[in-house]
């Protein structure tokens, strides 16, 4: 004699998994599109140098080998021309 009859249980067994599974994808694209909205107003950033000459000081785009107290040539005067200082700052923004 065979046992044909079903649980009910079996039956809600792919339903549950598809529901499971359909609020993973619609967690994971949530999170996709939060990202990709973050990553697109991320601040750009561009290294310059500080170079002082006596009290004046100037800055410039940061050139690879720029460190700090490094001398890169002389003021009037005869004052020699050292970076004080290297930082990051935002890139000016496009005009369109």
């Amino acid at each position: 004699m065979a046992n044909n009859s079903l649980n009910p249980l079996e039956l809600l067994q792919p339903i549950i998994f598809m529901i499971i599974t359909g609020l993973l994808i619609l967690i994971l694209l949530r999170q996709a599109l939060i990202l990709s909205r973050t990553g697109a107003n991320q601040r750009k950033l561009q290294p310059y140098t500080l170079e002082s000459c006596g009290d004046k000081v100037e800055k410039r785009p940061f050139k690879e080998g720029d460190y700090i107290g490094l001398i890169t040539g002389e003021c009037e005067g005869g004052i020699p021309k050292r970076i004080i200082g290297i930082y990051m700052d935002e890139t000016p923004k496009e005009k369109v």
